[in-house]
């Protein structure tokens, strides 16, 4: 969650503050930002595995993640968000929530397994219409003049999205987290990750949803009062 705010704080002022951040471009800056959504994705997929009725908050991360594409089309069109990262957590925790009971008769390793191997081999997917194995990638025949396929990442030619997290891959990422919610929650990890006490991680942690929600406002807000004053 800090890191989805710094990097949503430094495009804010690149894009709309005008600011020159030339480092935000460089291909470390890639690495770390991929690094980050595994993470992200991975670690609310472990967390779908404490959820008490996953079906419920699947439906609200949705529902709001499409309300958030209502309100950017309305008032920042051109940065309007079509199946960004909450309509994507709540499509996939619906369909975990439905197959989860098959999962569930499966070892968690055998699910870790194929769905980390999904996310390698559907990487790029969505931008590439490409799949990637060892020797490399494998060009596949994606039709690009159907509107609706755009959220397992088939987009049509005119597709616009300012955050844009299709079910393939970011939706096997999150299914490869759920395979590790009995261990993390059996004590598996080292001891300090259920020991330590930092304010900041644990408060981000505990209102994720609501800092995600009002972050970008606040951020934007900022951005354009400090350029009004320059």
């Amino acid at each position: 969650m800090l890191y989805v705010m710094l990097y949503h704080l430094l495009y804010d002022l690149i894009f709309f503050g005008g600011m020159s951040i030339p480092f935000f471009f460089t291909d470390a800056m890639e690495i770390i930002h991929r690094f980050f959504l595994v993470i992200l994705f991975s670690v609310s997929g472990i967390c779908a595995g404490f959820s008490s009725n996953v079906l419920k908050r699947g439906a609200v991360l949705y529902l709001l993640g499409e309300a958030l594409t209502l309100v950017t089309a309305a008032f920042v069109p051109n940065e309007t968000i079509v199946f960004g990262v909450l309509s994507c957590f709540g499509m996939t925790m619906l369909i975990y929530g439905v197959v989860s009971p098959v999962l569930k008769k499966l070892p968690n390793a055998v699910i870790f397994a194929v769905f980390a191997a999904l996310a390698v081999i559907f990487t790029d997917f969505y931008r590439t219409d490409s799949l990637f194995l060892v020797f490399g990638r494998i060009p596949l025949n994606v039709p690009n003049d159907i509107p609706w396929l755009y959220p397992i990442g088939i987009t049509s030619s005119d597709f616009r999205s300012a955050d844009y997290f299709p079910l393939v891959p970011y939706g096997f990422i999150f299914l490869a987290g759920t395979a590790l919610s009995d261990l993390v929650k059996n004590g598996g990890l080292p001891k300090f990750c259920y020991t330590a006490k930092i304010p900041i991680v644990n408060f981000c942690g505990k209102y994720s949803l609501w800092l995600y929600i009002i972050h970008q406002p606040v951020f934007l807000a900022a951005t354009y009062a400090v350029g009004a004053l320059r």
